[in-house]
């Protein structure tokens, strides 16, 4: 027999390395020496393609390849990479500009609080209005008429009411209501600090300010029916100048008494009829 030496392809030499890795040492038949050569990737986890087995066994894929010791490639460290000082200070400015354009950032909320106590001298309280508590329902109706009533505070009578106006607006207008809204007023409803619930010019800014949202889609003048006692000295409280005093008004019993004793609604219709229409 011939003992010449047979050279091994990379593929068939991978192969042959493969086989001893599981035990198997011999695959080939007879007695010839077989001689290959065997190529690890550095990486072998990061294919960049199809590579075929021959193509490894250039010299420009072995040029690449490094030293390799019982399968594992050698360490290489990262080099660390350091900015000029200039570089880095013009990453520093850009980085502000982009800060300074978002709106959504603000500059200022990243720095520090600083906090100071201060001494607050309390106002004096004045007491513009003997009424310290109200509870009141209010109808918007047919965009001319607002009727305020005074109700009890444990109130479940509502839709009662809310009816007795209906008819009210009906009998005023000389048509039906069919557009109306009902509101609801507290004071001082959750307000806990007694330093605040004693604020009855606070309650007056309410009043004035809560009329001017219910009747702001009215096309007319305001005709305005004042129910109830609280409310009625509310009305009188208020500053000569308000808008609430240059309404026609009609003062009457709350909604809730007239509900409950139907003698006083005589009483109530002619005071309405003479505040509305005794001018024309």
């Amino acid at each position: 027999m011939s003992n010449s030496v047979r050279e091994l392809n990379a593929r068939q030499a991978f192969q042959t390395h493969c086989l001893a890795q599981m035990g198997v040492v011999t695959w080939l038949s007879g007695s010839q020496t077989a001689m290959g050569s065997v190529y690890f990737d550095a990486q072998p986890w990061q294919a960049h393609g199809e590579m075929s087995f021959d193509s490894m066994s250039t010299p420009a894929v072995q040029a690449k390849m490094p030293d390799m010791r019982a399968g594992f490639a050698e360490r290489v460290e990262t080099p660390i990479v350091k900015l000029p000082p200039q570089e880095k200070q013009e990453s520093v400015s850009h980085l502000r500009q982009q800060l300074n354009a978002a709106p959504e950032i603000i500059v200022e909320d990243l720095q520090p609080i600083e906090e100071r106590a201060v001494d607050i001298d309390p106002q004096p309280e004045t007491a513009v209005t003997q009424i310290t508590q109200l509870n009141v329902y209010a109808f918007a109706l047919a965009e001319k008429l607002l009727i305020i009533s005074d109700v009890p505070i444990l109130f479940t009578q509502q839709g009662e009411i809310e009816h007795l106006a209906l008819k009210m607006a009906q009998a005023l207008l000389k048509h039906p209501a069919d557009n109306w809204q009902s509101y609801h007023l507290s004071w001082p409803g959750e307000l806990k600090n007694p330093h605040f619930i004693m604020r009855t010019d606070w309650l007056l800014g309410l009043l004035e300010s809560s009329v001017k949202r219910w009747t702001q889609s009215f096309v007319s003048d305001v005709w305005l029916v004042v129910a109830g006692a609280n409310i009625a000295q509310l009305i009188d409280d208020l500053p000569a100048d308000s808008p609430l005093k240059s309404y026609p008004t009609a003062r009457i019993v709350s909604l809730s008494e007239l509900h409950r004793i139907p003698e006083l609604r005589k009483e109530a219709w002619q005071t309405m009829q003479t505040s509305f229409f005794s001018s024309r």
